[in-house]
């Protein structure tokens, strides 16, 4: 039986592969003539705009010449379109282009507000387009993730919005045409009915039963590597549960949402994890998934860290960027040890971070640093997205790019740090042997303190005990304060009062902190990325801050209640 099912699962693997090549040559075509290549992407989209009231409002026709194009449209974010995806939403009709929206892909951006973007059958397209390349070429490099599951993770939506979806939107297969779901569905590790559960916890509950019943998991595909690490943080926390619910292949009476999923069941799996000492390294990893072959994640800029941790907890697998990714679209794609542009599937302008002048793909020079702004087949046009790219090189003549951070940063009296500063400060105390750094935290004033000041939100690696933490804590806070006083801005805004001094505040769980915080503001639990420099909105961080310290040492004091897992 089990011989069968591994022949099935190469077979569909390899036809996976067969698929994606098609598009891989194409892509290798296109990267020969960039130019030419690029101005065709741009007539099919103006194609499906024309006639569209898009193109009434820009004066847009499917014949218009490139220059005309920018003449009409200008440099658009989301707010440029907001209102027109909000009546085409409601009213069922469509505004943006002539071909339907099959869903509304929900995000969220620095602040609490959810962004829709609409997902069309020709921008679904798009972003196969630069999939296949991808599928192909990682087939090719890696082997041996035929002789396995695949666990894609799933585009993770907050509670409050999930009786609002489908279930095509909880489901990154589902960008992908329906012959390429059809192959692909049969080598999934985690099943599609995972998506439908009624609640996050539900859904990461199940992940996590079913990665652990996965003997033969062959690759993880993931877009933070700190999704990744809180996977398994839960599953140390949920050892019981999940051991039990891989012996009795039943689901717990505490996840009535799961009810209508089948569940899986492992039993040597559950052995595993009953014998397994709780202790998250190489030797349960190695052990629990002994096929794993390829991981890939964001590993650039604040990701960096934290891929390094997974790579440590998995030294017996390879290791992926990603390309840079959003909801709005796909710029570059992981290739050989390159991220090329994704050249078939998008119109690309790009914006000189030096000179501030627009260029086009084919006039990009190794050494650039440049903003993405991206024309889709789903009518958003010059979206300007918030990401700064460095041109490293070229595929023929198709460049390629190394992702450096956000563009956004953050200057409430002046100081003007930007999210770079922030990433070499991270990478600076990340030589610390007793914590992690996880953020600097920009608080403006409040009733709690007077002036604004910055904060360095580390984790404890568990070396530090209580009495030691406010010591620690103190020598941090001078050197962050050291640190960011080299910063002409930042000093000057210190000496004029205008700031309060910098801190360090180490927590068990600062990762947890961060990410619920994040969640509170609206945004996406899986698809959350540290990012090195935050504005703490909404909530007083020294609050929440007391506020815990206070229940842990209520929980330590009065010990765990009947039948909770310790």
């Amino acid at each position: 039986m089990i011989f069968f099912r591994t022949l099935l699962s190469r077979t569909l693997h390899q036809a996976s592969y067969f698929l994606s090549k098609r598009g891989e040559n194409q892509f290798l075509l296109a990267s020969k003539d960039v130019e030419n290549s690029q101005k065709y992407v741009l007539k099919n989209i103006l194609k499906n705009i024309n006639n569209s009231e898009n193109a009434t409002k820009h004066k847009l026709s499917a014949y218009s010449s490139l220059k005309y194009f920018q003449e009409q449209v200008p440099i658009t974010d989301y707010e440029y379109w907001s209102e027109t995806i909000k009546q085409q939403q409601e009213e069922e009709i469509n505004l943006l282009a002539n071909t339907e929206c099959q869903r509304y892909q929900p995000t969220s951006g620095s602040t609490a507000k959810i962004k829709w973007i609409p997902y069309t059958k020709p921008f679904l397209e798009e972003l196969d387009n630069a999939i296949a390349p991808w599928l192909a070429d990682m087939y090719r490099n890696y082997p041996k993730i035929k002789d396995g599951k695949h666990y894609w993770s799933l585009s993770w939506v907050p509670n409050n919005l999930r009786n609002k979806l489908t279930a095509s939107i909880n489901n990154d297969l589902q960008l992908l045409p329906w012959w390429k779901q059809f192959f692909m569905a049969g080598t999934m590790a985690v099943p599609e009915s995972i998506s439908l559960a009624e609640s996050s916890d539900e859904s990461f509950f199940a992940t996590a039963c079913y990665l652990l019943s996965c003997s033969d998991l062959s690759f993880i595909s993931v877009w933070s590597p700190t999704f990744a690490l809180s996977l398994l943080e839960f599953i140390k926390q949920h050892q019981q549960e999940i051991a039990q619910v891989l012996a009795s292949g039943e689901w717990p009476k505490e996840y009535p949402g799961l009810i209508n999923i089948d569940t899986p069941k492992n039993i040597q799996s559950s052995r595993l994890l009953l014998k397994w000492d709780g202790i998250i390294d190489e030797k349960f990893t190695t052990a629990i998934w002994p096929k794993l072959t390829l991981i890939s994640a964001w590993d650039t800029s604040s990701s960096k860290i934290w891929a390094e941790k997974l790579q440590k907890i998995f030294p017996h697998s390879e290791f992926q960027g990603k390309g840079l990714w959003a909801t709005e679209g796909v710029t570059s794609i992981p290739y050989g040890k390159q991220f090329p542009l994704a050249l078939n599937s998008h119109f690309y302008e790009f914006e000189d971070l030096d000179t501030q002048k627009i260029i086009y793909s084919w006039q990009l020079i190794e050494g650039m640093c440049v903003r993405p702004i991206i024309s889709s087949a789903n009518g958003l046009l010059r979206y300007a997205m918030k990401d700064q790219l460095k041109v490293t090189g070229f595929i023929n003549s198709c460049p390629c790019f190394e992702f450096i951070g956000r563009i956004e940063g953050t200057d409430m009296v002046g100081e003007k740090l930007s999210p770079e500063t922030a990433v070499q400060l991270l990478n600076a105390f990340n030589l610390e042997q007793d914590i992690t750094p996880i953020t600097l935290i920009a608080m403006p004033a409040n009733k709690q303190h007077d002036k604004p000041c910055y904060l360095l939100l580390c984790e404890n690696d568990n070396s530090l005990v209580d009495k030691d933490l406010a010591k620690r804590s103190a020598e941090l806070s001078e050197q962050l304060e050291s640190t960011l006083s080299q910063h002409f801005h930042y000093q000057l805004a210190r000496e004029l009062g205008q700031l309060g001094s910098a801190r360090v505040s180490i927590q068990q769980d600062a990762l947890a902190l961060y990410a619920n915080h994040k969640v509170e503001q609206g945004m996406v639990k899986g698809n959350i990325k540290v990012e090195p420099l935050i504005l703490w909105q909404n909530q007083d961080f020294l609050i929440i801050q007391k506020a815990r310290r206070s229940k842990e040492k209520n929980i330590k004091t009065a010990g765990p209640k009947a039948g909770e897992l310790v």
